[in-house]
């Protein structure tokens, strides 16, 4: 695959998920080509390396300020990510795409943010629509181990899975096997879905570990995950909203919301957009 224009970018991370961020209201990157160019750009090493693209595109629909579309590093796209939410958000701010309170289409819906207007702050809080109900007590055999867990759709399909210490929980690479094993298992096929391991820590507080799907990974930090584990672990009766998230770059996410019994309704999503490196990707790291 060739390229004849070097393409700006800016590197930015989302507590701890990294991604590339695009300016594509004039198409430099084709739709067709979106797929293959992402699985290019993501890979580390050998190009910029990220979890994903985030694409801003223009948007003619009234009150919306900009269309923003998620690839996943496998060159799937996504329909939510939380953490990539809120650096297209910050990024469409800082670029004068939008205001700092701004609304914008996803594949998943409408989501508003609200962008800190100090441009040296790094503070994102996203609204996003009610996820579905939870599937509860779904019990899977993965990897050779029996797990109950608890499945909700966040924009994209999560499962949660309590355990009492997270992080004693399948260290390295056995997290890597399991989570492709519950991702790719038949009780979520076809589309497949990522894993959230959580601990409670206090009613206000959350440890969690992510296998994305599309990164195929583990990741250190899930937006949407964090979302479904807060929701997952009120139904519980285990904590109370607002809640903070640990995740595994030792940042924490905001989740509040408000909850029936049933469902979760006014979710939001706090966190932080950093932005790592601003410069252009040279042609040459498209190459096969």
């Amino acid at each position: 695959m060739k390229s004849t224009a070097p393409i700006p970018f800016w590197k930015m991370s989302g507590s701890g998920n990294d991604f590339v961020v695009i300016d594509n209201r004039r198409g430099i990157i084709e739709s067709s080509a979106a797929s293959r160019v992402t699985q290019a750009v993501c890979r580390h090493r050998i190009s910029v390396g990220a979890d994903g693209v985030v694409l801003i595109e223009e948007s003619s629909e009234p009150g919306v300020h900009f269309r923003w579309r998620y690839i996943n590093a496998d060159g799937s796209d996504g329909e939510m990510c939380g953490n990539g939410a809120m650096c297209g958000a910050r990024f469409a701010y800082l670029n004068g795409i939008a205001p700092s309170e701004c609304v914008f289409r996803t594949e998943s819906g409408l989501v508003r943010a609200q962008v800190d207007s100090d441009p040296e702050s790094v503070k994102v809080r996203i609204e996003v629509g009610s996820p579905g109900t939870i599937t509860s007590n779904i019990q899977i055999e993965a990897a050779g181990h029996l797990y109950r867990l608890h499945a909700i759709l966040v924009g994209v399909p999560h499962t949660v899975l309590v355990m009492d210490d997270t992080d004693q929980f399948a260290p390295g690479d056995e997290f890597v096997t399991i989570g492709r094993a519950v991702r790719y298992h038949a009780a979520f096929a076809p589309a497949g879905t990522n894993l959230n391991v959580i601990t409670v820590k206090s009613r206000g507080a959350i440890r969690m570990r992510t296998y994305e799907r599309g990164v195929e990974d583990e990741t250190l930090a899930c937006g949407t995950g964090s979302i479904a584990s807060a929701i997952v672990a009120r139904s519980l009766g285990l904590i109370d909203s607002p809640v903070d998230v640990i995740t595994s770059s030792r940042r924490i996410l905001h989740v509040g919301f408000d909850w029936d019994g049933v469902l979760a309704t006014g979710v939001n999503l706090g966190g932080e957009a950093r932005i790592i490196v601003q410069g252009t990707i040279n042609p040459e790291a498209l190459h096969d």
